[in-house]
């Protein structure tokens, strides 16, 4: 449903996107991820058609942004971070207005169907300005989906909402992938995580990690384990530091009299639990836990946008 093909951006001499190709089907909920200034922003502009790129192709649903721009914005709905609301302007008569603009028929139908879609129906009368922050990051999803675009392009959509509404929103999001191509960006790793199966990670204008989200998890070399040890804290610590498996091993807490908790990283992939164990022992500690910790997605973002340039 997406395809973009050697793009690159630049303002004056400054690179803003380089040479970034990616492809994207149906019924998947992509993850935009990226530090500030990599280029998240720049990139949805020209995914949505706000900008033209200096080189390269965007293709949404086959159809050419750049040649007939018309036509592929028809199947792209955007909920830009800010969302572009008339706080005067009544719910109903907002997302009719822009229903207008979007040229859909039958307009009255359409925009019931979306006031349905954001539990907003009993809200539709009500000014914008009088509602909460949380309402009207629904009213503009509901601009979003309106005439049912294929493309789905949000910009931070769970700000503002309160918990129940976010998972509300959630739950929408994952009845609506089955049909639809969703592309997310947003700060809170842990909402990426949960609702994309795919990811695409910017770094300094450069896609430097386009992968699904279970494998881009799997990508970081912080393989984490969570050691709890009965014994004296500093002797521990003088073992830990001596295993050849392990690296960076920090001291955590006291979880209670002289059993002491520690974090620590494997020095590869292999699995160090039973042979960490028996090392432990054989140094006469009581070994009450080795946990190994799955990396999340956070870790993977902090390790990859810590690295240094080579």
């Amino acid at each position: 449903m997406v395809e973009v093909k050697n793009l690159k951006m630049a303002y004056g001499k400054k690179e803003i996107l380089k040479d970034i190709s990616f492809k994207l089907a149906g019924g998947k909920i992509v993850g935009l991820l990226g530090a500030n200034g990599a280029g998240k922003t720049t990139m949805m502009n020209i995914l949505t058609g706000y900008l033209k790129p200096v080189e390269g192709e965007v293709l949404i649903c086959e159809s050419d942004m750049r040649k007939n721009p018309k036509q592929a914005k028809k199947y792209i709905g955007y909920l830009p971070e800010i969302p572009p609301l008339y706080r005067d302007m009544r719910v109903n008569e907002y997302l009719r207005f822009v229903a207008k603009l979007k040229g859909i028929r039958n307009e009255q139908e359409e925009v019931r169907r979306v006031l349905s879609l954001v539990n907003l129906t009993d809200r539709e009368k009500d000014y914008i300005k009088n509602l909460s922050k949380g309402m009207q990051q629904r009213v503009g999803f509901a601009q979003a989906l309106l005439g049912d675009p294929k493309v789905i392009i949000l910009d931070e959509p769970l700000t503002g909402l309160d918990p129940q509404e976010a998972k509300r929103m959630r739950e929408l999001l994952s009845d609506m992938q089955k049909d639809h191509c969703i592309i997310i960006s947003s700060h809170i790793l842990k909402e990426i995580e949960e609702l994309c199966s795919e990811i695409l990670m910017l770094k300094d204008g450069e896609l430097v990690l386009e992968d699904t989200t279970a494998a881009a998890k799997t990508r970081g070399s912080r393989n984490v384990y969570r050691l709890t040890v009965k014994g004296n804290r500093d002797k521990i610590v003088q073992s830990l530091e001596k295993y050849e498996g392990l690296k960076n091993v920090r001291f955590v807490r006291e979880k209670e009299s002289g059993v002491y908790e520690f974090i620590g990283n494997s020095r590869n992939n292999r699995d160090i639990r039973d042979s960490l164990f028996g090392y432990l022992v054989s140094k006469k500690f009581s070994v009450y836990g080795i946990e190994r910790l799955e990396t999340s997605l956070e870790d993977v973002f902090i390790e990859i946008n810590s690295e240094e340039d080579k």
